[in-house]
């Protein structure tokens, strides 16, 4: 077995702590020699505790019978995730996970998501624990029904953080998210039952994939609502640009709005020798036209996206991706009290692919602001 936290402190203060005292007076039972962080039961019979945001450390493990507990699984670095399914291909192999359900995105919420059927899920609030049940404090280790109650005053039912620590919920969103996921999800579910495609001019969003792993993706719509999203990897500009370039002759969109920065450039040129006047550059890194508000173009255009979402002007189709990727989006500002959006490296920092079905519905949608920004609840 390994068990594995994203802290050192957490692996060594607390899980092998608990092991140690569960231990202690069971030797004769359990057997083996119980070490700091590990236990040694025989040459193939052993448990290991890593802490360690090297995926590479969680390589080459085959046995027959292979269990891999993660705990803080919320906060695990999506390359770890990916290491340990790469050691899941013996017949006996398991995986637990352990968390609070802190984040939008990554491995531990798609479990609870969209890989819930592949997976057997439990659920645990505050209120289903042995103190909240008997109004008492039976394990002092746990929560108890003062902490609860100074929690409810403190944060609030609604809360994000209620939400997570007293409830054990997927926040409906965190504090810095730009899009509660609640509207997102809005949109998701009222896109079949929208009314029938208005006689509004189609309009195009294209993110150009900058590294192997990113995507292309073509976002179309017609007014208010996304007709159609298609992502594909790995395609040189030519090829980019034929895929757009069939788009716009199968929809005849009045605009088509491209990412322009790296290799978007490439593909912008080459529509417009082939005629497409209607193609234009966007460079989102650019100034944004209300600087004193927004930190950029990038920052004022998901501004305008959110402000759609909460004006339920906005029918989506119902993508894991898109949804996971407009949820994870954050905002922050900067020591001017501009708004600054989250940027592809700090995503990648959390272990989160780039947002590119998310930047493409943005590009799709973007309009010139006249206003400046305010947040909302």
């Amino acid at each position: 077995a390994l068990v594995d936290s994203p802290a050192k402190e957490t692996v060594t203060k607390v899980l092998w702590r608990e092991i140690r005292r569960a231990y202690r007076g069971q030797e004769e039972l359990i057997g083996g020699k119980l070490l700091r962080t590990s236990l040694e039961l025989g040459d193939k019979h052993y448990a290991q505790g890593l802490s360690t945001d090297q995926p590479e450390r969680f390589q080459g493990f085959h046995e027959g019978h292979i269990l891999f507990v993660v705990d803080e699984a919320s906060g695990v670095r999506e390359g770890i995730f990916e290491a340990i399914e790469g050691s899941m291909t013996s017949a006996g192999a398991k995986t637990l996970l352990l968390g609070n359900p802190s984040s939008l995105s990554g491995t531990f919420y798609e479990v609870f998501h969209r890989r819930r059927q592949l997976w057997h899920t439990i659920h645990i609030s505050a209120f289903d624990t042995p103190n909240l049940r008997e109004g008492s404090v039976l394990m002092p280790m746990l929560l108890t029904p003062r902490w609860v109650e100074e929690a409810k005053v403190n944060w609030g039912e609604d809360s994000p953080m209620y939400q997570v620590r007293v409830l054990g919920e997927f926040p409906s969103e965190a504090e810095d998210t730009l899009i509660p996921l609640r509207l997102i999800e809005l949109a998701a579910e009222t896109e079949e039952a929208a009314p029938p495609l208005s006689d509004e001019p189609v309009e195009i969003g294209v993110d150009v994939a900058r590294f192997g792993a990113d995507r292309t993706v073509i976002c179309v719509r017609r007014g208010d609502r996304v007709i159609e999203m298609a992502a594909f990897v790995r395609q040189d500009t030519m090829e980019t640009a034929g895929r757009v370039k069939r788009a716009i002759e199968e929809h005849r969109p009045g605009i088509v709005r491209v990412d322009e920065i790296g290799l978007g450039a490439g593909v912008l040129d080459r529509l417009r020798e082939q005629g497409c006047s209607m193609v234009k550059g966007v460079n989102v890194a650019a100034r944004s036209s209300r600087p004193e508000h927004f930190a950029n173009l990038r920052a004022e255009l998901y501004d305008g996206l959110r402000e759609r979402f909460q004006q339920a002007r906005m029918r989506i189709p119902g993508d894991p991706d898109l949804i996971g990727e407009l949820a994870a989006v954050r905002y922050s500002f900067t020591s001017s009290g501009q708004v600054k959006i989250e940027g592809k490296e700090a995503l990648r920092a959390r272990g989160l692919r780039s947002p590119d079905k998310a930047d493409a519905l943005m590009l799709a949608f973007a309009a010139t602001r006249r206003r400046g920004y305010r947040m909302w609840s």
